[in-house]
């Protein structure tokens, strides 16, 4: 995935860039979904593990645990809010 694109630099999303965003946020929750393994609305330590990588990150197991300690609530489970918010940063990293 690839930054959203500022065509004037004005900080507003214009329909092309909405367009790209809407179609990323569905994209995440379609992999949210798939990884959501007892459709309980939120994905285990584990279950991010396995949508991360369907989604083209391989992390290290630091990094990983990393991203849990930041995102995950205190019973190590993310619902979908945390896990855009993690896959936004990872794009940006990457």
């Amino acid at each position: 995935l690839t930054p959203l694109p500022q065509k004037d630099g004005n900080g507003k999303l214009g329909l092309v860039e909405f367009n790209i965003l809407w179609n990323r946020i569905r994209n995440y929750l379609s992999i949210f979904r798939k990884f959501d393994l007892d459709k309980s609305g939120s994905i285990s330590a584990y279950e991010l593990r396995l949508a991360l990588e369907a989604a083209g990150y391989r992390l290290s197991k630091r990094l990983h645990e990393l991203l849990i300690t930041r995102y995950a609530e205190p019973d190590l489970a993310l619902d979908f809010d945390s896990f855009v918010c993690c896959l936004v940063r990872l794009e940006t990293m990457f």
